[in-house]
């Protein structure tokens, strides 16, 4: 069965559109040159456009995470004027921190040295200022947010600072160890430590904690590496974390904030102490390192496009200074660079952002617009040279037109799905990538259609590719009769590489055989193929052969099992998920901040918060003392793995309670809290943790801060899920939240996003090359080229430290459009004609697709290589995850897939009978014209039955011949023959030797037969005697005829 309706249909489309083209090729090329610098004003939009990197453009827009911080803002919102609360902060916009050691790393930072390093330190930070658009400077105390003192180190401060003792009563946002150093030192210089009176060596450690705290854990999220005594306090640390936070809630604040940090960011850079060791993250950090990504990608376009240009150019030139095609070349990475300016500039102008990952997109689209170009020019040589300018064209378009169409159909339908994910950057990618191939397309079909007109007058015309100059008349006598030059061998090994050929259809009337015409065919034929890339001569005889063997076909299909096995290995190792350093580039100073962070603040780090709502509506027969339930569910959390101890306002309010002597009871408990224990100083903090009604009587939300400890990027996501599960089971509607849960996000929402994408781009994709494949078999086989390569990509990449992420889950997705182009354009050219046997059928698809297939992989993997240059763990697995793609498709493409569908071919009708196909191991059963079901088909007399006879030559009968009413439909191949010629009447011997003998000879010696090579592959062909004999033929050799009256013609 053949579904090539479409196929047809749409060919007959493109040699009626490439017959306008021919006519004139001028308004093609000028239209899209028009337009592209029309679209290419957008790029003034390009700033405003780009979006910088933050952590949210790489977490899933539909996350559960979203909501739950949106809730927990709703309900306790906080405020830039409000008091500083490290614990109950959910926002880290616009905060930072430094981070310090000591030198060496490791050695105790508890000690007055290193703290009056870091206080020196501090003191210049806070120094730093900046300017608003009114030129007004502003230091880190003029914009930062305040938090309150404690009241005994107010006093203090206020003693040694102010003259008429005023206290105050908040600083900015720093580390309360540095204000407890600093309240030492004024101490001892106003005489508030008379037991301190030695150097500032002397000071201990409890000399330096105890005037500032009686808890330990209360400064442990603010220091790395802790040691505790018994007591809980802290006798040690590694690190230091001194912390800030701006300013931002109006645009002047938030512009004042960014300019601060990008002044603090480079100060440090050349910050050096002989004392301490700095490391700092900032909220600019992410966009301006990943910054310096996107500016070394940027330069390398141009190197890039100059070097792909310079490999295209060789791929289209051959040993001829005619035939060669260096402007073609030029042309076709011009279209492909079009298309890019033009499809970004017009997603600017419509308003589309884009961010830093998106500048990849030039990489691969540039590429697949170069590989086109190596497409038509492979269906152009492969047309005879003796046809005209407008048949050669009309041949060209027609062939290379539908897969053409097919190959941008799937990648625009992978990036087309790509834009349906989840990832914020995945989709700004893919909307540029989708726009920019479809511009690719529509610029093939215009710009270079029209560049290749031009250059095929000028090879047409016979003038040197470069000067444009006729070449010499004896050098065009050799191109148009090659065979003049020839010895007998080459044309013993011509001639015996042109019996594969398989010949276009048209509906003109037939040449006789042996006349001129039909000797000229077949010599036109020859030339053609004679006249090819080397690579493409290649892939028909020797590969094809290679192929072919045997041994060559157990050894692919063994390797194709082993592949399978280590790539299904592969997929159950896989890794998931994307670490914060993974943004950043290998030498960004962030990522040493990282490492810092996860060594020395992993067993204290932020905290969960967790807070339970709704709770005037809830039934109060089960909970009237809703107290008692309060703290039995944050029990629950205080005793996990990934959590220590919380920062609880009810036991705090209970131990007010207890020591006030007041009771508790349901009717009492809300007006204790909010008039008596809310009023106190002390607990102001806790006036964010509760909610009441409307009416003040009932308490409506709370919210309590946990610890988080030992939380990292191995166990993001299995923490976040616990704290989910227990807040699903809970009696009272619970929420939590912890910083670290957008980003764990990604781990969830990965593989099912990668999976959901694969399956509806595959299905979408398996649907086109159903329409426009031919044969649905070998649209089938392509289906399962695209499971066997997203398999393969995803087993591998674990084994090239390539983790399942966004940057992957975007190559995976666009190798489904990158697969198909290979595997479908030899599908497609293995499925077109009839009357041809497996093998043929292969050696026609590697002829017509082998060498594009090669150049086109290569092209690309030469484009995307520039990524190397790049040293950020983005881009290296994006290069990474291309060149995955690029080399299994092309392994599928040229190794797997043509051996795949000549083992398993099925003839159907219009094809010669299985019986004659020694290629083909698969038994299809049909029933014959008559009726009778087998591998017999019914026999018809043809042209060369007519002729022999004739000419008084005997006619075997037992033979099989090749119907005339069969309608050959065969593409990608240098000539058009009429329906029922005998492509097997050759104009002499397989072998070229000796002469043909006379007619009375084969009358007299039986039954005519072919004079083959010895050395040719034997096969089996079918007696009307039912048994059957050896012979060395192909199929559409074993059905030749020698006329010896055509050697008068030669």
């Amino acid at each position: 069965m053949r579904f090539d309706c479409i196929e047809r249909r749409l060919a007959n489309l493109f040699g009626l559109y490439a017959r306008v083209v021919v006519q004139h090729p001028w308004p093609f090329i000028i239209v899209p040159l028009i337009v592209t610098a029309s679209l290419s004003v957008g790029f003034i939009h390009h700033t405003g456009a780009f979006i910088k990197d933050e952590l949210e453009l790489y977490t899933p827009t539909d996350a559960p995470a979203h909501g739950e911080y949106r809730q927990l803002d709703r309900l306790f919102h906080i405020n830039d004027s409000d008091p500083f609360y490290s614990t109950r902060r959910y926002d880290a916009r616009r905060a930072g921190y430094i981070l310090v050691t000591g030198d060496p790393d490791g050695s105790d930072i508890l000690n007055p040295l290193v703290m009056h390093a870091a206080m020196q330190l501090w003191t210049v930070v806070q120094s730093l200022t900046v300017e608003d658009p009114d030129d007004r400077r502003f230091s880190y105390p003029a914009i930062c947010v305040k938090f309150p003192l404690p009241e005994d180190i107010s006093r203090s401060l206020a003693a040694a600072t102010s003259v008429n003792g005023t206290a105050p009563t908040e600083t900015c946002v720093s580390n309360p160890m540095l204000e407890a150093f600093k309240f030492m030192l004024l101490s001892r210089t106003q005489g508030l430590l008379p037991a301190f009176n030695g150097s500032l060596e002397d000071l201990s450690i409890a000399q330096l904690m105890g005037p500032f705290t009686t808890d330990g854990l209360f400064l442990a999220h603010l220091l790395g590496g802790i040691t505790l005594d018994n007591a809980k306090r802290i006798v040690g640390a590694k690190a230091i974390m001194l912390p800030y936070a701006l300013r931002h809630g109006t645009k002047q604040e938030d512009l004042l904030a960014e300019k601060w940090e990008l002044q603090l960011a480079d100060f440090l850079l050349e910050y050096n102490s002989p004392a301490i060791r700095i490391a700092w993250w900032t909220y600019e950090t992410l966009a301006s390192e990943s910054s310096r990504d996107r500016d070394q990608l940027v330069t390398m376009l141009g190197p890039m496009f100059i070097v792909v240009t310079i490999f295209t150019v060789a791929c289209c030139c051959v040993g001829s200074w005619v035939r060669s095609r260096p402007w073609l070349a030029i042309g076709g990475v011009l279209s492909a660079g079009m298309a890019i300016v033009s499809g970004v500039g017009l997603m600017l102008m419509l308003g589309f952002k884009f961010t830093s990952v998106a500048y990849s997109m030039p990489f691969i689209v540039f590429s697949i617009g170069v590989d086109n170009v190596f497409i038509l020019l492979s269906a152009w040589r492969m047309t005879s040279q003796r046809m005209s300018l407008v048949e050669r064209t009309v041949d060209t378009f027609s062939d290379a037109g539908v897969s053409i169409t097919v190959t941008s159909l799937t990648d625009a339908i992978s990036f087309g799905v790509g834009c349906m994910t989840t990832f914020p950057s995945v989709q700004m990618f893919c909307i540029y990538a989708v726009v920019a191939v479809a511009f690719v397309y529509v610029y093939q079909l215009t710009f270079f259609a029209g560049i290749m007109v031009l250059t095929s007058r000028r090879e047409v015309a016979g003038r040197h590719c470069l000067t444009f100059r006729l070449v010499a008349v004896q050098d065009r006598e050799i191109r148009r009769h090659p065979d003049k030059q020839k010895t007998k061998g080459e044309k013993s090994k011509k001639a015996l590489a042109t019996t594969y050929w398989t010949m276009r259809n048209n509906h003109r009337k037939p040449p006789l055989k042996g006349s001129y015409a039909d000797k000229s065919i077949d010599r036109h034929v020859e030339e053609s193929f004679e006249n090819n890339h080397w690579l493409a001569r290649f892939f028909r005889t020797t590969y094809a052969d290679f192929l072919l063997h045997p041994i060559a076909r157990i050894f692919v299909i063994t390797g194709f099992i082993v592949y399978l096995g280590i790539a299904m290995w592969g997929c159950s190792e896989v890794k998931l998920g994307l670490e914060p350093n993974d943004l950043l580039p290998d030498d960004s100073y962030a990522k040493q901040t990282l490492l810092m962070q996860e060594k020395y603040f992993t067993e204290y780090g932020s905290f969960l918060h967790v807070w339970m709502h709704n709770l005037s509506s809830i039934d109060t027969t089960r909970h009237r003392r809703i107290w008692i339930a309060l703290e039995r569910e944050i029990e629950l959390y205080e005793h996990t793995e990934f959590t220590a101890y919380s920062d609880s306002w009810l036991r705090t309010f209970m131990a007010f309670v207890n020591s006030a002597g007041l009771l508790i009871t349901p009717e009492n408990f809300v007006f204790i809290l909010r008039n008596v224990f809310l009023n106190q100083p002390q607990y102001a903090k806790y006036t964010r943790d509760i909610r009441f009604d409307e009416a003040g009587t009932r308490l409506e939300a709370t919210r309590f801060p946990v610890q988080l400890r030992y939380v990292g990027p191995t166990n993001q996501s299995r923490a976040m899920h616990l704290f989910r599960r227990l807040a699903a089971t809970s009696d009272l509607p619970t929420g939590v939240y912890a910083d670290f849960f957008q980003f764990a996000e990604q781990y969830n929402a990965v593989l099912p996003g990668t999976l959901a994408s694969i399956a509806c781009a595959g299905g979408a994709v398996i649907l086109v090359s159903l329409m426009l494949i031919p044969k649905p078999t070998a649209a089938i086989w392509v289906s399962l080229s695209i499971v066997s390569i997203n398999v393969g990509i995803l087993g591998l990449m674990t084994f090239w430290s390539v983790r399942l992420d966004f940057i992957s889950m975007v190559t995976i997705v666009m190798s489904i459009g990158f697969c198909v182009d290979f595997s479908a354009h030899l599908a497609y050219n293995f499925s077109k004609g009839s009357a041809l046997t497996a093998s043929d059928r292969m050696r026609n698809a590697l002829y017509a697709v082998g060498t594009p297939i090669l150049q086109s992989g290569a092209s690309t993997i030469l484009g995307v290589s520039f990524m190397v240059s790049v040293d950020s763990y983005v881009f290296r697995s994006f290069l990474k995850t291309v060149i995955l793609v690029i080399l299994l498709g092309a392994i599928h493409g040229l190794v797997i897939l043509p051996v795949l569908l000549t083992l398993l071919f099925c003839p159907q009708s219009g094809d010669l009978p299985d019986g004659d196909d020694t290629t083909s191991t698969v038994d299809c059963t049909r029933t014959s014209p008559s009726g009778a079901s087998g591998n017999s088909r019914t026999r018809h007399p043809n042209l060369s039955d007519s002729l022999i006879a004739a000419r008084g030559g005997s006619i075997n009968s037992s033979l099989p011949s090749v119907s005339t009413a069969v309608h050959m439909s065969y593409g990608q191949l240098g000539m058009q023959l009429p329906v029922g010629f005998d492509m097997g009447l050759a104009t002499s011997t397989l072998d070229g030797g000796s002469a043909p003998p006379t007619t009375a000879h084969h009358a007299s010696a039986g039954p005519l037969r072919p004079k083959l090579p010895s050395d040719w592959g034997s096969r089996v062909i079918a007696q009307s005697s039912g048994h059957r004999r050896r012979s060395s033929a192909t199929e559409s050799n074993a059905f030749v005829y020698h006329n010896p009256s055509m050697d008068n013609l030669r």
